[in-house]
């Protein structure tokens, strides 16, 4: 049974939303691929927080980039990306946990993620079923 986790990201203070976005695609995840090499996921899918410009209220963290809210409020979305990740198994996820951090790998991540996410602020949860309704 595939196993998924979900894990909210969070934008380093000081960085855009599209220098977030083409550091996590062009070195992150690279560098991700190139560590895990055969424990990386089956998939690992980044969908992006859509932000305008303007003002918003109720948040700090992005009062000038306000996120296109249908429900909520901004502080809702004060994270950046929502990522999924899923395995084979759970005892595949945690080969891949294992082998990613090691001290050397974990520091090498850890340094290139400093650059760009603030990782005090990231989430994560692992998933139970899914269900897809397809229109036909």
């Amino acid at each position: 049974m595939p196993y998924s986790i979900l894990f909210f990201i969070t934008r380093k203070q000081g960085v855009s939303a599209e220098d977030f976005k083409t550091q996590y695609e062009n070195v992150h995840m690279p560098l991700l691929k190139e560590i895990a090499g055969p424990h990386f996921p089956q998939t690992h899918s980044r969908r992006y927080i859509q932000r305008s410009a303007g003002q918003a209220e109720g948040t700090t963290r992005n009062a000038s980039s306000p996120a296109q809210v249908l429900v909520g409020t901004q502080a809702d979305f004060d994270y950046d990306a929502v990522t999924e990740m899923t395995f084979a198994s759970e005892a595949a996820f945690k080969e891949f946990f294992q082998f990613v951090h090691t001290p050397e790998k974990a520091a090498r991540v850890t340094a290139a993620e400093d650059k760009f996410m603030d990782r005090s602020q990231m989430r994560g949860v692992v998933l139970g079923e899914v269900f897809t309704d397809k229109n036909e």
